[in-house]
Order: structure tokens, then C-alpha cells, then sequence
């Protein structure tokens, strides 16, 4: 299975995540993720936001899928970078779960914010084969490390565990 395959839907097998790990009642457990991929399934009607966990000491495995179902408006406001690659890190996000309405707004440095709207959403740890113990270096390594030392929709991988918004999907 590779995260693309996730996009498309989310086993429903997998192991619900720890409430410490679950970042739909547990805000703080994104913060130090990063991201570094969004992801736009226009026919499907989703989102999915790739994060980096290897510099993260909150979440288990090194990578993350979190999908959203149908998306009404996805948005992301930055500030121009010195460089091609930046590592978005997250310093904090809110949830606003609505009887028919999922909101997600995530804050990342250097300044940046991702703002997502859909009907529900599914977050799930990943084990990404073939990445390093540490993340490239963005500001210093070459283009071609940077691109494929970190996971993207056709790296393989393998779910460690899910968290559900409520309205389930």
C-alpha cells in the first residue's frame, strides 16, 4: 500500500490511535510534525496533508496521512521562502468539528497556515519504508535528497493506527 492508496479511503481495520496521539482531541499532537505535501483528490472531493514525524517526539512512525472528505475549501496563506524546499513545522491547530461541517486549521513556521473544510476526517500514523532515521536537511542538502528523503503519495507504506473526527466517514 502506498499513501496515495490512503487518500482514496482508509481501512477500516486499523487500531484507533491513543487519545495523546489523536490530533482531533489532542491539538498539541501535531506540533514539531511538518508539512510537506498537500495533496488534492479533485475527483474524489478530498484532501490529504503528508507530515514528516522524524523530527516530531509526539507521534509514533515517521509519517502521517491526514485525509479529509469532501472538501468544500482548502487554503494555504505563506510567506515567500530564501529557499525551493521548506520545512513547514507545526506550532499549533485547532479542530472545529460541526454536526455537518469539519474545519481544520493548521499554524506552521516560517509563517503559514493551512486552513481545510470538509464533512469529516481520518488521521493515520504511517511507517513509510526506505526514509533515513533523520529527516535531509532542507537549507544544505541536494535537491534530488531533499525530494526523496521524505515520504510522498507513492512511497510505500504501513498503517500503524487511526483517529475518526466525528461525523464518522
Amino acid at each position: 500500500m502506498n499513501a496515495n492508496d490512503l487518500l482514496i479511503g482508509i481501512p477500516s481495520g486499523l487500531p484507533a490511535l491513543p487519545d495523546a496521539e489523536n490530533p482531533f482531541l489532542t491539538p498539541d499532537a501535531l506540533i514539531d510534525a511538518q508539512i510537506t505535501r498537500v495533496i488534492v483528490d479533485v475527483l474524489g472531493g478530498s484532501v490529504g496533508v503528508l507530515l514528516e514525524l522524524r523530527q516530531s517526539s509526539r507521534l509514533r512512525g515517521n509519517t502521517a496521512l491526514l485525509r479529509v472528505k469532501d472538501v468544500a475549501q482548502q487554503n494555504w496563506l505563506c510567506t515567500r521562502t530564501a529557499n525551493e524546499f521548506t520545512a513547514w513545522s507545526i506550532t499549533g491547530s485547532r479542530v472545529y468539528p460541526h454536526e455537518r461541517e469539519f474545519q481544520l486549521i493548521i499554524d506552521c513556521l516560517p509563517v503559514g497556515t493551512l486552513s481545510i473544510v470538509g464533512s469529516a476526517a481520518e488521521f493515520v500514523l504511517l511507517d513509510a519504508a526506505g526514509l533515513d532515521t533523520v529527516p535531509p536537511d532542507y537549507r544544505s542538502a541536494p535537491q534530488s535528497l531533499v525530494r526523496f528523503g521524505v515520504a510522498d503519495e507513492n512511497t510505500p507504506v504501513e498503517p500503524i493506527g487511526v483517529a475518526r473526527s466525528l461525523p464518522l466517514l
